[in-house]
């Protein structure tokens, strides 16, 4: 086959894959990647110049081609012989517009290398930190921003918090706070809604606080919230689209796929603290169910011997010194009940049901928290419903809830004259209710989201943390639910509700 330099095309019918090829005296075959063979015929006295874009006709055989395709000077040798020559004055010189489409080509790759790479890093790392800023460096090229945030919804504090910045200024940012439902970021978390805002200066939304913080110049912003099974933990914040540009709908969909990509990493890591919890909490549980019942046998060594010692001296002498045994005896009782509590804790356990008189079971607990009460001048109160009839509970665990609550009430009262009062009635027929009511002093929100935490305890050296834990774990065992209700400086009423079983 004799070739000369000069180079042409063959495009094939089937799949429009274009090859390069040249002019030869001989007619020859190649075949196209579809299985197609492709004759490229030796090219005769056929010659056709086009001088105008868009689709044209083969003039033998009728193809159509799509010249927006070709450059302009390029020579197509058509399957039956003919040669189209792309002969374009000037003014219609295709190669810009190519190179336009070549450039959006470029873009689109990136963006879908940017969604690739985020789902990669998701899968590699595992530090959340290292995690969030690679995934907003990502995303800030990827949407062609000047920078990106992840701001975080901090329950606890009741604010908004800057977690992984990029930018100019990105290291003024970092640990930034919003308060609650401030600026465009507080609105899309609030409502779950993602925002376009093309012109901050135009939109009562748009808080400056950041941008006075920073010195940063915030033109228009991108907002997508991070939702988390149902439930919305922060949102995605892109601001500034370079080259002037404003945040399209192509945006918001990208930016949609990264927030859920964000989303899934965070979940992935709470699932992972909460398994790793699990196992630590079992394996404390495990621990401290064997010392805790060594613990329990030997109290129970002490609590005879100590019987033994007081009827001995009682025999020999007659008189009994009640300050040192009493002593003794509540030391012995209190780790008793600091025992049973891990115990109760450390292990599942089904409750034992048995018909009980509810309101005969309180006033045993009222009977023997009076002394204490006396002690702390709290005046103990309990205001029974008499129409509640015996109902099927653990008579032994909800004496242990209401106990606890009950101690807990008598301390929170550091006030004399202060009240703790005790309510039974029902509640749509479905559930018996018990009320503790203390005049006490009060908790505030971060206390109040920690208070059933196992070890969490706001009384010092005073208490060991687990109270509440049993507690609202006995309840749970008995399919009912506990709520509390606290004003600070002003008290607290803890409510639990018990199903009445047939």
């Amino acid at each position: 086959m004799e070739t000369d330099e000069k180079k042409m095309f063959i495009e094939c019918p089937k799949c429009g894959k274009r090859y390069h090829t040249a002019e030869s005296n001989k007619a020859y075959e190649i075949e196209c990647s579809c299985g197609e063979q492709l004759t490229v015929l030796p090219w005769l006295s056929y010659r056709q110049s086009i001088t105008q874009p868009g689709e044209v006709e083969c003039s033998v055989c009728k193809r159509e081609y799509d010249l927006s395709k070709y450059r302009n000077k390029t020579e197509i040798a058509c399957i039956c012989g003919n040669l189209l020559t792309v002969n374009f004055p000037d003014e219609y010189d295709t190669s810009s517009g190519r190179r336009k489409t070549d450039h959006i080509s470029e873009q689109l790759q990136a963006k879908l290398h940017g969604l690739i790479d985020t789902c990669r890093l998701i899968h590699f790392i595992r530090d959340i930190d290292k995690l969030l800023l690679l995934i907003v460096r990502v995303t800030t090229e990827m949407l062609d921003a000047e920078g990106c945030s992840i701001i975080l919804h901090d329950k606890e504090n009741r604010d908004l918090v800057f977690h992984s910045v990029t930018g100019s200024k990105s290291s003024t940012l970092t640990q930034f706070r919003l308060v609650e439902g401030e600026g465009v970021a507080g609105n899309v978390i609030k409502s779950r809604d993602s925002l376009v805002v093309n012109n901050v200066e135009m939109d009562s939304r748009f808080s400056k606080r950041a941008d006075d913080k920073s010195g940063f110049s915030t033109r228009n912003i991108l907002c997508i919230p991070l939702m988390v099974e149902g439930d919305c933990i922060g949102a995605l914040e892109l601001v500034n689209k370079r080259n002037e540009e404003d945040f399209n709908e192509e945006d918001l969909f990208l930016g949609e796929a990264v927030s859920n990509q964000i989303a899934v990493a965070i979940h992935n890591l709470q699932l992972t603290e909460a398994a790793l919890k699990a196992e630590r909490l079992a394996a404390i549980g495990q621990a401290v169910t064997g010392v805790a019942h060594c613990v329990k046998n030997m109290l129970n060594g002490l609590d005879g011997g100590l019987y033994v010692l007081e009827s001995d001296i009682e025999e020999k002498y007659g008189k009994i010194p009640e300050r040192g045994f009493e002593m003794l005896g509540r030391n012995i009782q209190r780790l008793k009940d600091l025992v049973q509590d891990m115990l109760t804790y450390s292990k599942d356990r089904m409750p034992e049901y048995s018909l009980t008189n509810l309101n005969e079971l309180i006033e045993s607990i009222i009977d023997l928290m009076k002394a204490r009460a006396r002690e702390k001048k709290v005046k103990l109160t309990f205001k029974p419903d008499e129409a509640i009839e015996d109902i099927v509970v653990d008579p032994k665990g909800i004496y242990r809830c209401v106990l606890n609550l009950v101690s807990n009430a008598i301390d929170a009262c550091e006030t004399e004259e202060a009240s703790v009062t005790l309510y039974t009635k029902t509640s749509d027929s479905q559930f018996v209710v018990v009320e503790v009511e203390d005049q006490g002093s009060g908790m505030d929100e971060k206390t109040l989201q920690s208070i059933f935490q196992p070890f969490f305890s706001n009384k010092g050296s005073k208490g060991t943390g687990l109270g509440l834990s049993v507690t609202q774990k006995i309840v749970q065992e008995h399919e009912g639910k506990i709520e509390v209700d606290s004003v600070l400086n002003k008290g607290s009423t803890f409510t639990i509700y018990l199903p009445i079983k047939k």
